[in-house]
């Protein structure tokens, strides 16, 4: 740890950059997320009401409108999670490299691979949560299973194409005589993810991982123009 620390602190471009690459990284995700909180008051937005109302667009946009804009921060631990990701991504990467001698961690694989993990593992967390819930309420005729929605990218469009399949699936055991009735339970993935802590806190450990990048590829770029 001490052997980072004193490698950092000797390559000052790369602690600018950190820093640089840190603040910006941070403000952007407070302007689009965090500065909704207003952490004396806890309720009043830092930024005009219409600001936010234009972010909502980005739900339209492909792809982009499955991570943006991040829910409001409801708490200031929400603060505190990219900051730990950043930290602590930042002495991971650095101290693969160096004890494996090799660059692979501050290369594109690097976010390829967190991001990876971050949607399966929230995936496995929200089908364990609500796969219990379903479960405790499977009873009286109605069986519960979970709908995962993908291409809804707010939690009102989830649960208005869950209600469809359910009124579907209400009519269809009826005109079967079913005695079960199948229904779904509505997971809005894009959305609990947005609003999920755990996405902040891989966000800043991307961020770490830009500076470690961008000094990698201006070395082996700019020993090749030599």
């Amino acid at each position: 740890m001490l052997s980072l620390a004193e490698s950092l602190w000797q390559d000052k471009q790369l602690l600018i950059g950190t820093i640089v690459c840190f603040i910006v990284c941070f403000a952007i995700m407070w302007v689009i997320g965090g500065s909704f909180l207003d952490v004396v008051h806890g309720k009043n937005s830092l930024l005009p009401a219409q600001f936010y109302a234009s972010l909502d667009n980005l739900h339209n946009v492909p792809v982009i409108g499955w991570f943006l804009p991040f829910s409001p921060w409801s708490s200031v631990m929400y603060f505190l999670a990219p900051i730990c990701g950043f930290v602590l991504a930042f002495i991971l990467i650095r101290w693969w490299n160096e004890y494996f001698e090799t660059k692979e961690a501050s290369t594109i694989i690097f976010p390829i691979l967190i991001f990876i993990v971050l949607l399966v593992g929230y995936a496995i967390n929200l089908s364990i949560y609500t796969g219990e819930a379903a479960n405790l309420n499977s009873r009286n005729g109605v069986s519960y299973s979970l709908y995962f929605c993908v291409a809804e990218t707010t939690n009102d469009a989830c649960s208005q194409t869950v209600g469809r399949i359910n009124q579907q699936l209400v009519t269809q055991a009826q005109s079967n005589n079913a005695t079960t009735v199948p229904q779904m339970i509505p997971v809005a993935f894009w959305y609990e993810l947005r609003r999920s802590i755990f996405f902040l806190f891989v966000l800043g450990a991307i961020a770490a991982w830009i500076p470690l990048f961008v000094k990698e590829m201006v070395a082996k770029y700019g020993n090749k123009s030599e």
